[in-house]
């Protein structure tokens, strides 16, 4: 996809464009992990190092500042809620797998992953997690570009993942996203 034209004769610069990084280089991105108590330690984990291993900096939210218990029963720090770091601060956006229910039942949790589908970001749903697939209009067996989906984190889905992130938006869901409000 081309790069927008110039807009009220302001040009482009490209230290200050994510658009001129041929490379595709994700190094210094943000990425947003939705979690909440019961959130699955392995995935989580797995994302995390995935990310790490590509400069990305990975950011717990909950509904809750404080810590979360993992399903190890080990405590993960928060490092904000979905209400007070919106999604427009992220890159992307991943769900691990894990007390899927907690989340669903969260409007704020809903919301923030339905803004960063509006403003086209990736989104990864591992395991249960899959089932916010719904919120997008997507079935159990369809699939849509930026919307990476797997039974667990490690492996292929951070791998399609990373992939999507060095594409910065997913452009093809353009139209889509203009009916989410």
């Amino acid at each position: 996809t081309a790069p927008p034209k110039d807009i009220n004769g302001l040009k482009k610069d490209a230290s200050l464009s994510l658009y001129a990084v041929p490379s595709g280089n994700i190094k210094g991105r943000q990425v947003a992990l939705l979690v909440s108590d019961g959130v699955d330690a392995a995935d989580t984990l797995a994302i995390f190092l995935a990310l790490k291993q590509h400069g990305v900096h990975a950011k717990l939210l909950a509904a809750h500042m404080g810590e979360v218990t993992a399903s190890d029963g080990s405590s993960l720090p928060v490092d904000g809620t979905f209400s007070a770091l919106p999604s427009l601060a992220f890159d992307a956006v991943i769900v691990p797998d894990g007390n899927i229910d907690a989340l669903l039942l969260r409007g704020d949790a809903c919301y923030f992953l339905l803004e960063a589908y509006k403003h086209l970001k990736v989104i990864g749903l591992s395991g249960d997690a899959r089932r916010f697939a719904a919120h997008f209009g997507l079935t159990d067996d369809e699939q849509e570009e930026g919307i990476i989906t797997e039974s667990k984190a490690e492996g292929k889905l951070m791998s399609d993942f990373v992939a999507a992130l060095a594409m910065h938006r997913i452009w093809s869901r353009s139209q889509k996203a203009l009916s989410v409000p």
